[in-house]
């Protein structure tokens, strides 16, 4: 029998695995730090005693940023370019943020023009990706600022101009919705009739531009992505009562011919893993699987995490700012009055009646309380589960979305 860490003991550890190695051969500039920890005579490795600490080599930023610029450069971004801009900015600030990686998203937007007018349609998609990709790192983690507000627009505008190119297409959708829109982006399998559909959705900081969903296309599944309440082109916010925009959204598909919606699931990732799990019970008849793949369920939303998430610095960002956009709140000590209102547990929901649902998660999650999975199976119906013991946030690893995949298939098969 496994026993798990109370939770004072569970942060502990947490924040002790915290620490994140970089593949790829990325080496970064040190502080050249005595046996008391406080910097050499002599400064860093960059032979610049007074050299001003950038987000590299400043103790707050450094261990989110070499985590940040991995995860770039694994997105596609130039190591060499994505390192010199870490080391030329010394802080977070929004619109200095923006600019940098805006100069490397603009020549490609460019060269993607440029062949696009030349009909030479692979390389005009190659490019124009890569300035979204560029974009939607300006944007980075949220677009609470107006320069990272544009810089999503232009993220938007790329990826549609990629779309375009797209094998197989990739349909824009606008749902009428509360006087407003919802947008999604669908995509259907090659030399499939009908098949079953999947919406993919989550998390706080990957919009729907970001996510690939060859996953689902690869499995013979359509997928309907869009982005979850509380950030992108959403029109609600992260709050109770939210989960109305999902079901707007099976309302929209049940009426599609091309798409099988009575074998409808949905794929909730991260800080979007919620909606997966809540709508798992706002939907049990209309929704055949769920998958909550590394999402809060209560524990997360409570004090004792808020104050973890608070003192965390793998993130980069204050992780509890990226909190506060999404659920459309004004500061922290509102979030900390707000985030406990989301839980699926004081709100009554875990013994109701639920889809069948696949929960995910790495025991070493900082960001995402595994807790909360925990919480899942000791509730309502018998749920499947996956428990990643040596992994941090989703399980981060390639068999993590393997196993989700199969397990859709077999859940949404005729």
């Amino acid at each position: 029998m496994t026993v798990r860490p109370d939770r004072r003991t569970f942060c502990r550890q947490m924040a002790a695995g915290a620490g994140l190695a970089l593949s790829g051969g990325i080496h970064f500039s040190r502080v050249d730090k005595s046996m008391n920890g406080e910097p050499r005579s002599g400064g860093t490795r960059d032979n610049a005693p007074d050299a001003e600490l950038n987000l590299l080599t400043n103790p707050k930023y450094e261990v989110g940023a070499k985590l940040r610029l991995a995860q770039f450069i694994r997105r596609g971004a130039d190591a060499k370019e994505g390192e010199t801009i870490f080391r030329r900015l010394t802080d977070l600030d929004a619109e200095k943020w923006v600019a940098e990686w805006t100069k490397l998203a603009e020549p490609c937007e460019t060269q993607g023009a440029e062949h696009a007018a030349q009909g030479e349609d692979e390389k005009a998609k190659e490019f124009f990706e890569k300035a979204s990709m560029y974009y939607g790192i300006a944007k980075f983690p949220v677009i609470n600022h107006p320069a990272k507000q544009a810089a999503y627009k232009k993220c938007i505008e790329t990826y549609l101009k990629a779309a375009t190119h797209f094998d197989p297409p990739l349909e824009r959708v606008t749902i009428p919705f509360e006087g407003k829109e919802i947008v999604g982006y669908l995509r259907i399998p090659k030399g499939t009739k009908r098949p079953a559909v999947v919406i993919a959705t989550g998390g706080i900081d990957v919009y729907k531009e970001e996510r690939d969903t060859t996953d689902l296309l690869d499995a013979g599944m359509a997928a309907f992505s869009t982005d979850m309440p509380g950030n992108g082109e959403c029109p609600v916010w992260y709050a109770p009562g939210s989960e109305r925009f999902y079901s707007a959204v099976i309302d929209y598909l049940e009426k599609r011919d091309d798409v099988d919606a009575k074998r409808l699931g949905i794929i909730g990732r991260s800080y979007g893993g919620y909606w997966g799990a809540k709508m798992a019970y706002a939907e049990p008849k209309r929704i055949r699987a769920a998958v909550a793949w590394g999402g809060p369920v209560h524990y997360t939303f409570q004090e004792p995490w808020l104050q973890h998430l608070q003192e965390d610095k793998t993130y980069l960002w204050p992780f509890l700012d990226s909190m506060v956009y999404a659920h459309h709140v004004k500061d922290v000590e509102a979030l900390r009055e707000n985030a406990p209102t989301l839980s699926l547990r004081t709100s009554g929901w875990l013994n109701k009646p639920s889809a069948p649902l696949l929960v995910m998660n790495g025991a070493k999650d900082v960001w995402i309380t595994i807790q909360d999975l925990y919480l899942l199976l000791e509730n309502g119906e018998p749920k499947a589960a996956r428990v990643f013991p040596e992994d941090g946030h989703m399980g981060g690893t390639p068999e993590a979305g393997k196993l989700a995949m199969s397990w859709l298939q077999t859940q949404l098969r005729e």
